[in-house]
């Protein structure tokens, strides 16, 4: 039966081939894995069946085919990274956190991007290890890999590294980490991260900084949240700030808030 599956895997025909990656999910067979992991690789085939190809791996029983994906996750060419980083989003598990975890520091954007994305797909098995990887990443020299960090703390709502986020959200050098660590600390709805949004949301020099503290502000529903986001309406200088702001308000105010 294996054998047929992988004949058929290997096929110049686009929708038998198509048709035997969606039967190989079920399959345990080694072979199979093998035929999978080749169509990833193979010049001759589309970007929809190795992309279908990464995800049966992930699939298939017993987590047969996700050690072939972890293989190629460390590949030297970056297509084939991304491809495994987007399969592994069908394996959740702690393990496979672990190595997207540790795809955050590739030196390729579209890696980081597509590991960023499985991982906000599994936040609900992040371990006390994932939490303490995650806080390092905090501490990356990247500002691309600090930035995904920040929004997996507010994703899966660690609210250890609150603090940490804090810091960030006021020091960080690169605007693009103060952005998701400002609104991470929305997310994580803890109304003393109030103070620190205030403080972005009025000295920050990038607009989109205080765009995002602005939001963050609207989403703790913090007893003065209505008071700073009143504030940020009449002083911030640009229009696009005080617009989100308004909004911030309405969402407030159609809520039922009441500051309380």
């Amino acid at each position: 039966m294996s054998e047929g599956l992988v004949e058929r895997l290997s096929s110049d025909d686009s929708e038998v081939r198509n048709e035997a990656i969606v039967e190989a999910s079920e399959s345990r067979d080694e072979d199979v894995v093998v035929a999978l992991a080749g169509l990833i690789v193979s010049p001759d085939v589309g970007t929809p069946a190795r992309t279908a190809a990464a995800q049966t791996l992930a699939r298939m029983p017993d987590a047969v085919g996700v050690g072939r994906l972890k293989e190629l996750l460390e590949h030297e060419n970056p297509e084939f990274r991304v491809l495994a980083a987007s399969g592994l989003e069908f394996h959740p598990d702690p393990a496979t956190v672990e190595v997207l975890l540790a795809a955050l520091v590739d030196p390729v954007n579209k890696v980081r991007n597509v590991a960023e994305r499985s991982l906000l797909a599994m936040t609900c098995v992040f371990t006390e290890e994932s939490h303490q990887q995650i806080a390092g990443l905090l501490d990356h020299p990247v500002p691309l890999t600090r930035s995904p960090a920040a929004r997996l703390v507010g994703a899966a709502a660690i609210t250890g590294l609150a603090p940490r986020l804090a810091r960030m959200a006021v020091e960080d050098q690169e605007w693009l980490p103060r952005v998701w660590s400002s609104r991470a600390l929305g997310e994580l709805g803890e109304h003393e991260n109030l103070e620190v949004l205030e403080r972005v949301v009025t000295s920050d020099p990038e607009n989109r900084v205080r765009a995002a503290a602005v939001e963050a502000i609207g989403e703790l529903r913090a007893g003065r949240s209505e008071e700073v986001l009143r504030g940020v309406i009449e002083a911030d200088p640009e229009e696009r700030i005080k617009r989100a702001a308004e909004e911030a308000l309405e969402d407030l105010q159609r809520g039922g808030f009441e500051g309380d």
